[in-house]
């Protein structure tokens, strides 16, 4: 019925030939939808970040994070304050990375907005929208490009992306060392 797609990561390892280490599902069903429709058919679900939209399934003894399509309405440099939404193309367009704004159904079938697949072959790492307002709504996605760099560049750094970030590095006080020590651990 495409009201659920996979989305980010597991979408761009399928899409290199990399091991699927976990899963995201985006969905255009809203937080108790989704708890609904999982309780009946006996799934465990906890509700991980069901302000924000999110819940994950357990699924024999797998973890599938569910989150509602959304758009930010608000953000403190962390987290932000969402509103629900149906619009696929809305929700692209709130990630952090055109590569980790892939959408593919159940069929393989690809939606993909921000023109990440031509990103990804192209060994371009690039924000969705402006860098320095995607880093102002989130300012772990300094690093964050810095490990997508690595991982898939095979370009300089873009020079008006590396300005933004020194102009927000300081914003890194903001996120807790536990988020900062995964993000560097994953480099």
């Amino acid at each position: 019925e495409n009201k659920v797609r996979f989305v980010g990561g597991c979408v761009r390892k399928s899409l290199c030939g990399d091991q699927i280490d976990d899963i995201d599902l985006a969905t255009s069903l809203e937080p108790n939808q989704v708890k609904k429709k999982l309780n009946q058919k006996n799934i465990k679900v906890i509700d991980t970040g069901i302000s924000h939209g999110t819940v994950t399934a357990i699924l024999n003894k797998k973890k599938f994070e569910i989150t509602t399509l959304r758009k930010d309405i608000s953000t403190d440099g962390r987290h932000a304050d969402v509103q629900f939404t149906s619009d696929w193309k809305q929700d692209a367009l709130r990630r952090d990375f055109s590569i980790n704004a892939i959408y593919a159904d159940i069929d393989g079938r690809i939606f993909d907005p921000t023109k990440g697949i031509s990103d990804l072959q192209n060994g371009k790492i690039k924000f969705v929208g402006l860098p320095e307002q995607r880093i102002q709504e989130d300012y772990l996605r300094i690093l964050r490009y810095f490990r997508f760099s690595v991982q898939y560049s095979k370009k300089d750094f873009d020079p008006n992306t590396i300005q933004s970030i020194k102009q927000n590095v300081n914003g890194l006080n903001k996120i807790s060392n536990e988020r900062i020590f995964n993000e560097l651990k994953k480099i």
